[in-house]
């Protein structure tokens, strides 16, 4: 039990020595413009981000700006497992590029979690090319989803946490991430 709670108490920290912005989405939604929070201390109260809100993160070098794209559910495996594909679009707002690399993972109603750090997408998560200032890109994550009866939960809400990292060159970066976003998933947006 101390090792999660440690884990997340480092998480926190690492999360509040970045500096952290959000900005809206005027992706689509047909809901009044939602105020959102201007601190990385949001996050760290366990707020959501609404699912179709941005969120910028100040690196180093440069910044980043996060937003969930997409869903999708696969076809049913031999095995009874789907994969439940998550797009999240990076948008480099900065003047250098930048690569990265994500990990997905969901907690439904319930409290149950698919996926997260090391674990999602087969343990490599999702990764971008270097993307040049100014450009977006919409990288494919997933997690396992073993039954139908945890695919119905997750369609009627879900928290997904992505954790980022930023990979300087093509090698695989250790498994520190250094950014967090967290997203509420409204019942429905998982179809």
């Amino acid at each position: 039990m101390k090792t999660p709670v440690i884990i997340l108490i480092m998480a926190c920290l690492v999360l509040a020595a970045g500096c952290t912005t959000q900005s809206s989405n005027p992706g689509p939604t047909t809901s009044p413009a939602v105020v959102l929070p201007t601190s990385a201390g949001f996050l760290m109260q366990g707020q959501a981000l609404p699912v179709y809100a941005n969120m910028t993160h100040i690196t180093p070098n440069t910044s980043f700006d996060v937003s969930v794209y997409e869903f999708e559910v696969g076809e049913v495996a031999e095995d009874g497992t789907q994969e439940l594909t998550i797009y999240i679009a990076a948008r480099n707002m900065g003047t250098v590029p930048i690569q990265l690399v994500w990990f997905s993972q969901l907690t439904d109603l319930n409290g149950k979690t698919y996926g997260g750090l090391g674990i999602s997408k087969g343990g490599v998560g999702a990764r971008t090319r270097f993307i040049q200032p100014g450009e977006s890109e919409a990288a494919r994550d997933y997690v396992i989803i073993r039954s139908d009866r945890d695919l119905e939960t997750l369609k009627k809400g879900a928290i997904l946490d992505v954790y980022f990292i930023e990979r300087p060159t093509d090698e695989y970066p250790p498994l520190n991430p250094e950014y967090h976003t967290r997203w509420n998933i409204d019942a429905d947006i998982i179809k």
